[in-house]
């Protein structure tokens, strides 16, 4: 019988570790659009969780217009961006830090840029994305507005 029941755990926490754990929480349950700081935290964590098809309704109509959904999953997946010392796109996206203040880009205006952070043992980059409200009042981001410099050592 102690055998019988010890298999049966065994194979109750097998089917858990396989079943439960491999669900990651849709980004729509935990993060909205409906601020510039906000809109950036759920496109990361849509990226970071795989949820391609999310983070690209993030992109502005311009984006989407330039950008197909393919081409933006694969440009996340693949691509490096030379000007800042070839990191990968996803890894700056996803790994930097938020500067929590987004930056206005004219007084009066709605479009504002929020900065990314990301360091390492030999850089420091500052990232922004330009986000702008669309009709509905919800923030998209431009990726075809982008600012970026590579500050140099880290502190």
């Amino acid at each position: 019988m102690g055998m019988k029941t010890a298999r049966s755990m065994a194979l109750c926490c097998i089917y858990l570790l396989c079943s439960g754990c491999c669900h990651v929480p849709d980004v729509d349950r935990h993060f909205n659009t409906d601020g510039p700081h906000e809109t950036v935290r759920y496109f990361r964590y849509a990226i970071d969780a795989g949820q391609y098809p999310a983070a690209y309704r993030c992109l502005s109509a311009t984006s989407q217009d330039r950008i197909s959904e393919l081409a933006f999953e694969a440009m996340l997946r693949f691509s490096d961006v030379p000007q800042l010392g070839d990191i990968p796109l996803l890894e700056l996206l996803v790994f930097s830090s938020i500067d929590p203040v987004p930056e206005p880009i004219s007084a009066g205006e709605p479009e504002q840029w929020v900065t990314l952070i990301w360091s390492s043992e030999d850089q420091l980059i500052e990232y922004s994305l330009f986000l702008q409200p669309d009709s509905a009042g919800l923030w998209q981001i431009d990726l075809l507005l982008t600012r970026g410099v590579d500050l140099g050592g880290a502190m």
